[in-house]
């Protein structure tokens, strides 16, 4: 009888140990899941917060566009102003006022350009419908598609186009 109890309580300890380790393995999946789980979501988290970090330096980038395109008015402003001036035979305070204006328009100028304002090259340069808007066209000489007069400058803003140059093309007679 001894030896039947030892058998069955071997048999009791095999069965359990069985069992025990059938819940380990089990244990085991479970939390092999669970870690793939989080680290998953993990990863989705981070791709979110860069994700988030790009579209806030986007915003902060464009936000003061429509200040910046108003201003650009002003700019403007400046620019007739100081070449209406622009004539022989102006005394010495007038020849002052103009370099004050040349002076305020390449502060304002300045403070536009640190924001990532640039202003788009369009003189002599190949019309470009991408940056360029077409006013009119000059019969003359030189490369036929060409700009040959600038009437308003344009601007891009962090390479964005915010007012695409106002010019009239070279057409050939």
């Amino acid at each position: 009888m001894e030896k039947e109890e030892k058998q069955n309580k071997q048999n009791d300890e095999a069965s359990e140990i069985g069992e025990l380790k059938q819940k380990l393995a089990e244990a085991e999946k479970l939390k092999d899941e669970y870690l793939a789980g989080w680290q998953r979501q993990k990863a989705d988290f981070l791709n979110y917060q860069k994700d988030i970090a790009k579209r806030t330096d986007e915003i902060v980038k464009f936000a003061n566009e429509d200040l910046i395109g108003d201003l650009l008015i002003v700019l403007d402003s400046f620019d007739i102003s100081v070449n209406s001036l622009r004539i022989e035979g102006l005394t010495e305070t007038e020849k002052r006022i103009v370099q004050g204006l040349e002076l305020i328009r390449g502060q304002l100028e300045d403070v536009l350009r640190k924001r990532g304002l640039e202003p788009i090259e369009a003189l002599h340069q190949q019309f470009d419908p991408a940056w360029h808007e077409v006013i009119g066209e000059i019969e003359t000489e030189g490369e036929e598609g060409g700009v040959a007069e600038e009437l308003t400058r344009g601007y891009k803003l962090n390479g964005k186009l915010i007012r695409p140059s106002k010019v009239k093309i070279i057409k050939h007679k």
